[in-house]
């Protein structure tokens, strides 16, 4: 038996999918090829992340020096 489910929210796949796949005689859980790239990534989370990206500014990031600052601050309470 083949079945097609349609997600209103894509977001909501990766859920489905474990919960498919632990049924017992399920061969195999896929997503019609265009929605996914090679690597099996969702095309709406990269599209979510672009969207992401383009409303950025410069005000919202920091430098690689404020970063690493702040990671080795960071290290130093998990240490002590």
């Amino acid at each position: 038996m083949i079945v097609n489910i349609e997600l209103e929210k894509g977001e909501d796949f990766a859920f489905i999918k474990q919960i498919i796949e632990k049924i017992k005689g399920v061969k195999s859980v896929s997503v019609e090829e265009d929605e996914c790239y090679e690597d099996g990534t969702p095309k709406w989370f990269i599209d979510k992340i672009a969207d992401y990206a383009d409303r950025l500014e410069e005000k919202d990031m920091i430098s690689e020096e404020e970063f690493f600052s702040n990671a080795r601050k960071k290290s130093m309470r998990i240490v002590f």
